[in-house]
């Protein structure tokens, strides 16, 4: 009997009533009670709902109370009210509204109170649920439903329903809104098409139109413009729902901003389109750089080979003087021509770097544009090529780095003739304009084809391309022209009619203010006497005897007392004891064994002036780094020459540096 459990809680404050009256009273207010112990297994359990199920009660003592049949109309409904128990017997009452199962297809809803009672030793939990009545459950829904749209609108989602019968449509604020129509403006489907973005138009007709017919579902993306010409992108969920007929009777969905997701997801397909680019950009730039070395590798053997050759010929055979004459030519031609590539892939290497320097002074373009004409009339010649060169005015002052603007026209001029059979025609001609000085290179020859065209001043891309023509070179001066002209404010540009039809190569450089800029050219030595050196006393500070050697003769041969030492120890104690006049000018390896060029020269700056503290110093290196330069400078050099040296241009710094003598000491 439940009597007895209930008994004596109530009967401490109802004394008047008897406990058969007290289970009639828990009889009419409640439809299910009873008594749960502290393991959650039921004592007894009570209630008109019960024969609602025709359940016998008494089987049900001893059950765990959260696991019988009547909670397992879900897995969260045996869970919610596991929890509620446990928390009960903690001392914890609670009261719940729970889906009451009685029967396969029927729940109702039961709002269960779980009251402690007695102490922890002996803690039990009184039952009681009484059946949510239909007005209340009524209102239970509509303020669920409140709840749901608040919960929508709070999270920009708009809502809309359409009846099919009254042709009316019904939606909440937010989903106007998205729509970008007023916010509680009657909806209409002529309102909503006017709305759509009209290229989504069609599209958006269609997919309404076949859930109307059919009864599917849609979740489609489209378009919408604001009053305001903003265009919105929406994502549309929703069903037709079907009648009794077959035919849908009305249409409900929800609609939900996605401009930010399209963006998003447009900028992710933008970087993965940047990097698939970028990786298909180094794949080729690797293969080319491939190519490159092997080619490169070839280039730089081939005139080795020569050399090579003949100096083995030479040294181990006696020829005749015609024999020896052709030797020493091919010599100097694959030297000459091995220094060009080495020359190219430096400079390739110091544009790659960022570390390219040039020495702008006011220049008389007319002499450099000229001088290359001139150097090249030669091997023109040879080849039978005519050559021609025209100019419409011969002060044409731009300020640039002279000797990098002679490399511009000289790789465009050497490239013309090279690509121009025996026979053909080349012509350099000089235009100018108040602000612009043109050079035009045009050729008839090999020609360049349209495919070729986008790729022609790009390093690594050349190598290929000059193979296939045929000719030596690493294809690196078209690259380092467009560079240079780029660095002094110009540029230069390619055209070719196609192959076999020639090439025009047109350079644009920006004019000094006035042609007065120009230098003075009167005091110029003239390189062409042999004899530019005379008078001039030189030592020089090199380990490498054939360096030294040649070196050594050279000088000579142009005039010079020349004295040398194979290290800086020997060089000190040759200043030392050095009868008569000191030195015009030291010329001075960097990399030696022991103490180093660099070493050297602070050294010398450290004695007096009548010591040997103020001779000019010309460093000759094979380092070609803009730091080694510097570092020479900062040491105490006046000026700093590469090997292999250039025969005239060694001249020219030497009698530059001794010109300005002790001036920047």
């Amino acid at each position: 009997m439940i009597d007895n459990p209930l008994h004596p809680p109530i009967t401490e404050t109802t004394d008047s009533m008897t406990p058969g009256e007290i289970n009639e009273v828990f009889r009419a207010v409640f439809d299910l009670y009873g008594v749960v112990n502290s393991d959650g297994k039921i004592i007894e359990l009570r209630g008109p709902l019960f024969k609602e199920t025709q359940t016998d009660t008494a089987l049900l003592s001893g059950q765990v109370f959260s696991e019988t049949v009547f909670w397992q109309s879900s897995e969260n409904t045996a869970i919610t009210l596991a929890n509620s128990v446990a928390s009960a017997i903690r001392g914890e009452g609670s009261t719940i509204t729970i889906a009451f199962r009685k029967s396969a297809n029927s729940r109702i809803p039961l709002e269960l109170s779980l009251v402690p009672i007695g102490d922890n030793g002996d803690r039990k939990v009184i039952v009681c649920g009484r059946r949510q009545a239909e007005a209340a459950t009524a209102e239970g829904f509509r303020r669920d439903s409140q709840q749901l749209l608040s919960a929508a609108e709070s999270a920009e989602i708009g809502i809309w329903y359409w009846d099919f019968t009254s042709g009316q449509i019904s939606s909440t604020p937010r989903c106007n809104e998205l729509l970008g129509l007023p916010a509680y403006e009657k909806l209409s489907f002529e309102r909503i098409k006017q709305a759509v973005h009209p290229d989504d138009l069609d599209f958006v007709i269609s997919f309404l139109e076949e859930s109307r017919r059919d009864g599917t579902k849609y979740e489609e993306q489209f378009r919408v413009v604001h009053p305001d010409g903003d265009v919105e992108w929406l994502c549309a969920e929703g069903k037709s729902m079907l009648g009794a007929d077959g035919g849908p009777p009305r249409m409900m969905g929800v609609v939900r901003n996605i401009t930010e997701e399209k963006r998003a997801n447009e900028e992710v397909s933008k970087i993965h389109e940047r990097e698939k680019k970028a990786r298909d950009e180094a794949i080729e730039a690797n293969r080319a750089k491939d190519f490159f070395l092997a080619f490169v590798s070839h280039e730089l053997r081939a005139p080795l080979n020569a050399i090579l050759g003949w100096s083995k010929i030479l040294l181990t055979r006696e020829v005749d003087d015609e024999t020896r004459k052709t030797a020493l030519e091919t010599i100097e031609r694959s030297a000459r021509v091995q220094t060009k590539l080495i020359n190219d892939l430096v400079d390739s290497a110091r544009v790659a770097s960022g570390k390219l320097r040039l020495e702008y002074y006011p220049t008389n373009l007319y002499d450099l544009v000229h001088g290359s004409f001139q150097a090249h009339k030669p091997s023109a010649d040879s080849r039978n090529i005519e050559l021609t060169f025209t100019a419409d005015r011969r002060d044409v002052a731009v300020l640039g780095d002279a000797n990098r603007l002679q490399q511009v026209f000289g790789n465009l001029l050497s490239n013309a003739i090279k690509f121009t059979p025996e026979g053909g025609k080349v012509s350099m001609a000089v235009e100018t304009t108040e602000t612009t000085a043109k050079i035009v290179i045009a050729d008839n020859g090999h020609g360049i084809s349209e495919d070729a065209m986008p790729e022609i001043f790009r390093q690594f891309s050349q190598a290929e391309s000059v193979q296939i023509r045929g000719s030596s070179g690493l294809g690196l001066g078209l690259s380092i022209a467009k560079i240079l002209a780029e660095r002094h404010g110009g540029s230069i540009k390619a055209e070719s009619p196609g192959p076999g039809k020639g090439s025009t190569f047109t350079v644009l450089l920006p004019l000094a203010d006035a042609a007065k800029q120009i230098m003075d050219r009167t005091t110029a030595p003239d390189l062409s006497d042999r004899k530019a050196l005379a008078e001039i006393r030189i030592l020089i500070v090199e380990d490498d005897p054939d360096s030294r050697e040649v070196l050594q003769l050279y000088l000579e041969q142009c005039g010079a007392t020349v004295r040398s030492a194979v290290s800086a120890k020997m060089a000190m104690n040759e200043l030392e004891h050095w009868s008569g006049r000191l030195p015009d000018l030291i010329i001075s390896d960097l990399a030696m064994p022991e103490e180093d060029g660099y070493s050297l020269i602070s050294r010398i700056r450290q004695l007096n002036k009548r010591k040997g503290g103020e001779i000019p110093a010309l460093a000759l290196s094979a380092f070609t780094t803009a730091e080694s330069k510097q570092k020479a400078f900062e040491a105490g050099f006046q000026r700093y020459s590469t090997k292999p040296f250039d025969h005239e241009l060694l001249i020219k710094d030497i009698l530059e540096v001794i010109k300005n003598g002790n001036a920047n000491v």
